[in-house]
């Protein structure tokens, strides 16, 4: 039976040299720092199709924006966010990256959860979510629904348990599984609106065939980070479904 690639809202316009559909990941970093709400908002202002970020989550339960465990590379502080109150974590700002130094303080705290799904919602941009615990998917799925905005967000994860509870808590969310391998297409397939990317660094080092591969298998591809024009480009000339760049955010 021929599979076929899953649809919906957040791809109702193909990936394209007239419409790419990029993906700033860790929010970009060439206006202000990874993660941060300025460099959300730059992004949703230049209408990326998707901004993506890492949720972790206080000792209070709270659900931020930050990729590490760790605030120590990142900001002012040191030590794990689970260890730390909300309270506790916004006494530190963010003091790595392009306008560090020169942004208010108020914008450099460890954003929330609700503050990025906010923008989204406000810019009609995708929310690309990247789960990162265990624990917490309940309320991360929980943000989406409040906002109606399952069908219009990615939930993404190396981890299939994710992906599984994922699909269990909500059967509209797009799923994306990171770094990945054939071995997981059969599984995503019956997960139901899935896609994938896998540990490939460069467009150029993609056998061509492989985005053909996924598509006949029911579901949607991507590769990793692609910071120059050029790559961007290869990637859309390879037929992949979407793209994340740190950097790049048009054609």
């Amino acid at each position: 039976m021929e599979r076929r690639i899953p649809d919906g809202p957040i791809f109702s316009k193909r990936n394209s040299f007239r419409n790419p559909l990029i993906m700033a990941h860790r929010g970009g970093n060439i206006f202000a720092p990874q993660n941060s709400l300025p460099a959300f908002e730059a992004c949703c202002r230049l209408g990326v199709w998707a901004v993506e970020t890492d949720i972790r989550f206080t000792s209070d339960g709270v659900a931020v924006c930050h990729h590490d465990a760790d605030i120590s590379r990142m900001t002012d502080g040191e030590g794990a966010i689970a260890s730390m109150t909300f309270s506790e974590l916004r006494k530190y700002r963010i003091d790595v990256g392009i306008g560090a130094d020169t942004l208010p303080a108020d914008l450099l705290r460890i954003p929330t959860y609700d503050s990025y799904l906010d923008l989204c919602m406000t810019w009609g941009i995708v929310p690309f979510i990247e789960v990162k615990e265990d624990e917490g998917i309940d309320v991360i799925i929980d943000g989406l629904r409040k906002r109606s905005m399952e069908r219009y967000a990615v939930i993404s994860s190396a981890k299939m348990t994710h992906l599984r509870e994922s699909r269990r808590l909500s059967p509209d969310v797009f799923i994306h599984h990171i770094f990945s391998s054939r071995e997981r297409f059969d599984e995503l397939y019956e997960l139901g609106y899935a896609g994938l990317s896998f540990k490939i660094a460069s467009p150029g080092d993609c056998p061509p065939e492989l985005p053909g591969e996924v598509h006949e298998a029911g579901l949607r591809i991507c590769l990793r980070a692609a910071d120059t024009s050029a790559d961007l480009r290869k990637m859309i000339e390879l037929g992949l479904d979407y793209q994340p760049s740190n950097c790049v955010f048009g054609m």
